[in-house]
């Protein structure tokens, strides 16, 4: 068909309908229709007020918009010959967007209803993309004689609000579908409201018939659910309610009496090209000046460093932040909004960091004693994520540290998180003997994915890894090849950014016993006790073998830990502890056993140090200096 033509039809027919011609004449004697059903009971001066300002003032407005729109429509008619000469493309989904007038007209009031809620309709301009089948199985659970109502069911952020407020839109043009057109689409809200004034509030929505009713969060509210059934199934009214994907399975699950009345619509996240069509209409919208790389650069950022929300308010909400340097956007401008919301370095290292990351190994050596092959591992991971060439299907580096007691495990995680990450909370400990029972497995991966969610650039740490439960070791397993997790829900938390380091003391007796082992002897020995799989034990990066402390390394450990205490004790007490070889000998004697590595040190530095010093705190001195023989 010609062009022209086409969008001659399309202003024909949105003419005759912007003044709501069609419902506006099915419903002429509509009121007094109702009057005479309902036998509305007035004293005589009511009735003639009543009469005059509701049904006659209202009988002349629906026809003086009938009368407007029909020499509007004929007006359009008219200009036929423009648009067959000329190129004049005009959309229906264009005109859908501009709305209808007067249908108001051909409703009820909603006097209480309109107390505890409000109209719910999307900004000018926003389109919605990459819900396509959702919009489809809403127009038909919409469109239905009986049971006329929708279950949206969604992770926050998926699009569950846009898309109703973009029906909201729609109920404004009488273009649209039959379930949508004429309507108003209204936001209950539920919380704290009196169950009288629910009831009136349904009623109400019921009698008017013009009501798409949104109840969001229809789990949170139980004991509403005997009270909506028999609004479900009234004719002249369309219910909306919202949920997610965990409280579908836990809660409304548990009525299915309830859950038959609505068509269920699942809303998944938008594919990458479905956001970025939906961050380029926003920022249209929202008159931002962004270069196309940078709009590329926020997709890829926040589907990559971004794991505690759903797309597309993840990247939205990047946008938004983006608005406030009134400039163009650039790629930059996007790698350091993220960097600032994630604490995750991006783009180009700085000097600073460069620095960091040149000297890691020595400064990481200047603490932790006899453990080089740890240090030197760990480093080159960290260099790895930092430069952008590890493999982003996995977790930066995992690595299982074996070897026994006090020799440094924990303590150089420690060091490591705070040497490179810049914070001490950067090591997120498991104590893995709390996960020893079947029962412990989902609490584990709740608690894990949830702390990975809200730190996902951050060294996790799993203390006594054979100690837990053998499923969690199957956990490991998608984490360690996959560098995901599945909770529950379904959703999926993303370890891609994260260094996992776990420890565990089996084999500790071969090392004390021959602390020249070799790793490959000692791995064999552990898959041949069954305390780890072959399978297990390949998913990591390296397993990396602390070997016991001898008496030199045990001394070098004392003086570390005295100069740690005596740094404390002139900064809380301003008291100066004098370090002398001498002290440092008697502490590395008495902390001396192989069996426990550098955890008798520090008792012995409680005993011989720490205990006097709060004696000679506890007689009066402050200040000055002291000297422990």
């Amino acid at each position: 068909m010609h062009p022209g033509i086409q969008s001659w039809k399309n202003l024909v027919v949105y003419a005759f309908n912007v003044f709501s011609i069609p419902i506006l004449i099915k419903t002429l004697f509509s009121p007094w229709k109702m009057d005479k059903i309902t036998g509305q009971q007035y004293v005589f001066i009511e009735k003639v007020a009543f009469f005059i300002i509701s049904r006659v003032l209202g009988f002349v407005a629906r026809i003086f918009l009938i009368a407007l729109g029909l020499v509007f429509t004929i007006f359009v008619i008219l200009t036929f010959p423009l648009f067959l000469f000329l190129p004049i493309k005009i959309t229906s989904e264009s005109l859908q967007n501009l709305g209808s007038f007067g249908a108001t007209l051909s409703y009820g009031d909603t006097y209480t209803l309109n107390l505890h809620s409000r109209d719910i309709i999307s900004p000018a301009g926003e389109e919605i993309y990459g819900k396509e089948k959702a919009f489809r199985m809403i127009e038909r659970g919409l469109s239905k004689n009986n049971n006329h109502n929708v279950l949206l069911v969604g992770d926050t952020g998926t699009g569950k609000s846009t898309l109703v407020s973009y029906l909201g839109r729609l109920g404004q043009s009488g273009l649209s579908f039959p379930g949508i057109r004429y309507h108003r689409v209204v936001e209950l809200f539920t919380e704290g409201i009196t169950l009288p004034d629910f009831d009136k509030c349904l009623y109400e929505a019921a009698k008017a018939g013009n009501i798409i009713l949104v109840i969001k969060n229809i789990h949170a509210y139980e004991t509403l659910y005997e009270r909506l059934i028999p609004y479900l199934q009234t004719p002249r009214l369309g219910i909306i309610t919202t949920t997610d994907l965990l409280n579908y399975d836990q809660v409304l699950k548990k009525y299915p009496e309830f859950l038959s009345k609505f068509e269920k619509v699942d809303l998944m996240q938008p594919n990458a090209e479905e956001i970025l069509a939906i961050l380029k209409n926003n920022a249209s919208r929202l008159k931002i000046s962004i270069e196309p790389e940078a709009l590329l650069e926020i997709v890829r950022l926040a589907d990559r460093l971004i794991a505690n929300q759903s797309e597309p308010e993840r990247s939205l909400l990047i946008l938004e932040e983006l608005q406030s340097f009134r400039k163009t956007i650039t790629v930059a401008d996007v790698r350091q909004i993220v960097s600032d919301k994630t604490n995750i370095p991006v783009g180009a290292i700085g000097a600073d960091e460069k620095k960091v990351l040149l000297e890691l190994e020595e400064s990481m050596r200047k603490k932790i004693v006899g453990q080089d092959e740890a240090v030197k591992d760990v480093s080159k991971a960290l260099r790895r994520l930092r430069t952008g060439i590890a493999d982003h299907s996995k977790p930066a580096g995992s690595f299982l540290f074996l070897g026994p007691t006090g020799v440094g495990k924990t303590y150089t995680a420690k060091i490591l998180a705070e040497s490179y990450f810049g914070r001490k909370n950067a090591m997120i400990r498991f104590d893995m003997s709390e996960f020893s029972l079947p029962a412990s497995v989902t609490i584990f991966t709740e608690r894990l994915a949830t702390v990975i969610e809200e730190a996902p650039f951050s060294l996790v740490f799993f203390d006594e890894l054979e100690k837990s439960n053998s499923q969690i070791h199957n956990l490991f397993l998608q984490i360690l090849d996959e560098g995901r997790l599945t909770r529950n829900s379904g959703r999926e938390v993303s370890f891609k950014d994260a260094i996992i380091i776990a420890t565990s003391n089996a084999g500790s007796v071969d090392i004390i016993t021959n602390p020249n082992i070799e790793k490959k002897v000692l791995i064999d020995s552990l898959i041949k006790k069954g305390i780890f799989a072959p399978e297990f034990l390949n998913r990591f990066n390296d397993v990396v073998l602390f070997k016991p402390l001898n008496r030199a390394e045990v001394r070098k450990v004392a003086e570390l830990l005295l100069t740690e205490f005596a740094e404390r004790l002139q900064e809380d007490k301003k008291i100066t502890l004098i370090i002398t070889d001498a002290l440092i000998d008697r502490i590395s004697i008495a902390g001396f056993d192989p069996e426990f590595g550098a955890r008798p040190i520090k008792r012995a530095i409680e005993e011989i140090v720490e205990n006097k010093i709060a004696d000679y705190i506890m007689a009066g001195n402050t200040g000055d200096s002291i000297k422990i023989l």
